[in-house]
Parts: structure tokens; sequence; C-alpha cells
């Protein structure tokens, strides 16, 4: 929504213009959402200045009326990390080309960094002394690779646990890999391509807040133990060797997939190791382990379960009381004919209408981001949140035994044999092209362990290869060889007298034993309006 001060557009008119943006769902022709634009104009007094504040109150109304809570009304802005390599090393244009005109129109406040190096996100996000305070939100405008170090940093972080329950984060899929992306927009019927850039924005902007589980993994190697949290996948044979060996055929883009793919098949390789798991039932994923997103806040309760609306910040014009335009009722009326429009009409971003990032500049721009960080300027009100950081050294309660000891004969399945390969999975999709999981939900508590033993047959296990696109891999009736186990915690203990490649959310990691376990909701992430699928 475009803020009538900037919206005169002739000297001599003395009416004051609103502008209006919506994308709409068009699900009747195709899966995507069609931009509406509604202008205003306000023209009942004889000065610009009376017509203008008629205006400005229509604003600051549409603003204030979505709001669902009282006294929410926090002035903060986005923070987003760019990764500049993504998308073929095209990601400031997609930033600049994409994403900030949608910014622009939803009057979003936003800072922006463009990552220097590996891990600079990590350590800006570990190091940051007041992240709660300062952003409303995290977004990543990169693949999954950048989303599991900011991930990563925020664990590394003393209160990490007010992090995870305030700081909401979201993913633009720039990269390669996004999976995380595609999980999303699938899970929320929502169009992913071919605009899958200007969905993600929508989405992060103008979306609701879940809840999404994560995993902790640990590994030891060679009496060296560490942890990381994953929000993806771990993969040990087949798939991850596919996906790392291949890396120098990034240039041919994913067609290395399919031609790595025919020679690891022709070539086929077996790990010899030891799986444990614990059985999961479907239905009960989340009790297992207890439900951490029931530890929110007493407003956080009021809302509708599973999902939390972003909120609107008004600008409190002149002259009026903040407590004018708090006010509970919402008025919604969501039978209207916008009742599935993304209004983009959150926190305040006041800028030069010309300026390189409008979408409506006439004047030529040329950008250069020398400098590593670009700040968008920020908002006139600096309210700060009023919330109690809690500081919590210790990492998320484990229920299961640490690597070093034996796991229990009576919880636990244990297995030994040679593997293909073996794929734990808590998202649908790996990539934007790969539906590994399809019964998974972003917060069902389960871990979707697949299992391809060795002795299966090599169309069988093309079969298989070829299924993961359309989630046709995994097969219907009981099978020896080809295995989908819904567990909640697991341990792979490969054989040590062969090397081979373990990776975590798509990042290599060290080759030896490893396990991981379900910590369910315990990140909140944007997801776009409307209702999951069941």
């Amino acid at each position: 929504m475009k803020n009538p001060k900037l919206s005169r557009r002739q000297k001599k008119d003395i009416s004051a213009y609103l502008h209006i943006y919506a994308y709409i769902k068009n699900e009747k022709h195709s899966m995507r959402r069609e931009r509406t634009v509604r202008t205003l104009r306000f023209r009942s007094f004889d000065t610009y200045e009376e017509n203008l504040k008629v205006a400005e109150r229509w604003h600051h109304a549409i603003r204030i009326n979505k709001a669902a809570l009282k006294n929410e009304f926090v002035e903060k802005q986005l923070l987003i990390f760019l990764n500049p390599k993504s998308g073929s090393g095209k990601g400031r244009e997609m930033f600049h080309k994409q994403m900030a005109p949608v910014l622009k129109e939803a009057d979003v406040s936003y800072e922006l960094h463009v990552t220097a190096h590996y891990n600079f996100a990590r350590e800006y996000v570990r190091k940051h002394s007041d992240l709660l305070r300062s952003y409303s939100g995290i977004v990543v405008a990169s693949g999954d690779g950048l989303f599991f170090e900011v991930l990563n940093g925020i664990m590394e972080r003393e209160d990490w646990c007010a992090i995870t329950r305030h700081l909401p984060l979201g993913i633009v899929p720039c990269g390669s890999g996004n999976g995380l992306a595609r999980s999303i927009a699938y899970l929320y019927k929502e169009p992913y391509g071919p605009k899958p850039i200007l969905y993600a924005t929508l989405t992060c902007i103008a979306g609701k807040l879940a809840p999404m589980d994560l995993v902790r993994i640990d590994i030891g190697k060679e009496g060296k133990a560490s942890e990381m949290y994953s929000f993806l996948s771990v993969g040990w044979g087949l798939i991850v060797d596919v996906d790392i060996e291949s890396e120098h055929l990034r240039s041919i883009g994913a067609s290395r997939f399919t031609f790595w793919a025919i020679r690891r098949l022709i070539s086929l390789r077996t790990y010899k190791g030891r799986l444990s798991y614990i059985r999961c039932d479907r239905k009960d994923g989340r009790k297992a382990f207890g439900n951490r997103v029931s530890t929110v806040s007493n407003e956080e309760r009021r809302l509708p379960p599973e999902v939390q609306e972003f909120h609107d910040i008004p600008n409190t014009p002149a002259g009026a009381k903040e407590d004018d335009f708090y006010s509970t009722n919402t008025g919604t009326n969501r039978n209207d004919e916008f009742s599935d429009a993304i209004s983009l009409d959150h926190m305040s971003f006041h800028s030069n209408a010309d300026s390189w990032h409008s979408a409506v500049s006439k004047r030529t721009a040329y950008f250069s981001l020398n400098d590593q960080s670009l700040r968008s300027r920020r908002s006139v009100l600096n309210r700060l949140e009023s919330i109690n950081l809690e500081h919590e050294s210790r990492r998320p309660p484990s229920t299961i035994p640490s690597l070093d000891l034996p796991v229990p004969t009576d919880t636990w399945h244990t297995e030994e044999g040679e593997y293909i390969l073996v794929h734990a999975a808590y998202t649908t999709h790996l990539s934007v092209d790969c539906f590994f999981a399809p019964e998974s939900r972003l917060n069902d508590g389960i871990i979707y362990l697949v299992i391809v033993r060795s002795g299966v047959g090599r169309s069988q296990l093309a079969h298989f290869l070829l299924g993961m696109s359309s989630g046709t891999h995994l097969p219907e009736e009981p099978n020896k060889y080809i295995e989908v186990v819904p567990v909640r915690a697991f341990r792979i203990e490969p054989s040590p007298d062969r090397e081979g490649i373990m990776a975590v959310d798509g990042e290599r990691v060290d080759y030896g034993p490893l396990q991981g376990e379900i910590l369910p909701g315990m990140i909140k992430v944007m997801v776009p309006n409307g209702n999951a699928i069941d």
C-alpha cells in the first residue's frame, strides 16, 4: 500500500491518492497470483493538505483493521540476508528486480546484508547483541545452505530459546537448492512457479507464522563430537553421492544430477553399517517428545492453533494518541472481493518514490553494492519490544543416548547390513524437483527414514530415482529392499572399512557415526495465508 504523501499526481491537482496493491490467486485458470492495483482518490476538500489528512486516515485504518492483537504494534525491520552468488551469480539482480519492488509496494522496512563469505550470516546472527529488539524477522534470499547458516547461528546463541519463539524465519528461493521454499508452497497450496521469488516475498511480508520441526544432529569422529541443527534432511549413500560429487558440474544446471545418477547406477556402491531408530506412529509424532510450541506466551495462545498472523504496523499521525489506534476489533470481511488477496501493508519504509528501489521510478538507476551491508532508511518510530530475553546456555534437552553409548534394545530397532542409501527427510521436498517425503508436514514430529538396501535391482533403483520428481518412488506394498519408516530418532554407524559421504541439509559433514532426533515445533517460519493440507 503506497503512502498517500507520495501520491500527488500534478502540482495543480488538490486530490490525494492512495494506492492499494494486491496479488490475487487465480485458481481457475492457473496456480499463480495476479497483481492488482486499486487507486483511491480523495478530493472532498478545497486544499491538498485537507485531502491528504483524509487519505492518511484511510491508510492507517486499513493497516490497523488487520491487526489481531492489542499492543502488538512494534516498529521493526526485516533482516534480509542475500547471497550474491545465488542464482548463478545473479543474486543482486534478482533482489533489485524482483524482491525490492514488492517490498516497496508493501511499505516494508528492511535491512539488507550481502554475504561476503561462507558463514557470514551465521556469524552475524550469532554475534548480534539485540536481534529481538532490532528485527521483526529474518529472511534468507538464497538457497537452503544460507538458511542452514542462519538457523545454526541462532542455536549457538545463549538466548536461542527466546529467538526461536519470537523471531520468525523466512526464505526466498534464489539459490540452487530450494527444498524448504518448495515444501512450504506445496503444503499451503501456494503457486511456486513461474515466479517463485515473487510468491515467496509475498509470503514473507504478508503471510502467517507456523511452527516447524528441527532435528538435532550429533556427529562423532575420532573422539571429536559436534552438534548442529537441521531442517531438511540427512543423507548417506547414493543420493548424497550424486549431489556432492556432481558439484563440479554445477554450470550445466539440474542436468548434472541426471548425468551423475546414471554414472552411479553403472558403478553402484554399497555401504556397510549399523542402522538404529525409534519407530513413530504417524498420527502421534508430536506427542512423542511433547509439543515445544505449547510453551509460547499467553498472547500467542490466543491465536488459532498452528498459525499466527503477521501484525501490521501503523504510523501515528501528529496529534493523535497511540492508544487510539490499538484496537482488537479487526472488522475484516473475509467474504469480500479481496478475501484471498495478500495485502501488502506491513511496517513503514518511507523513502523517495524515485529512488532505485521504487517500482514506479522514471529515473534510470545504476546501483552498486561495494559495501557488504545495505541499510534501508529506518522508520520514524523506534519503539522497543517489551519482552524478557531468556538466556539459556544449555541446549534443547535430549531424550536419546549420546553417540558414545549404546542404544536401548527395548525401544530402538537395530539392524546391520549393506545399504545403497539411507536418507532421513522432514520436509516434503529436498529440492524444487525432488518430491521425496510426500507425507511430511512442517510440524508433525516425524522423521521419514528412507532405506534402500543392497540387493535391489538396477531397474527398480532406476524407477526409484526417476519417481522422486513426482513422489512415486516409495513402494505402496511392503518391500524388503526399499522401505520408508516414520521415526522419532535415528542413528547411522558406517563401517570404518570404507570412506563415503554424509550430508546434513546438503552440506557435507565428517564421515562417521551420526544420530538425529526430532525437536517438534522448535522454530517459527513464514508461510502463506490459508490452511495447510492435511
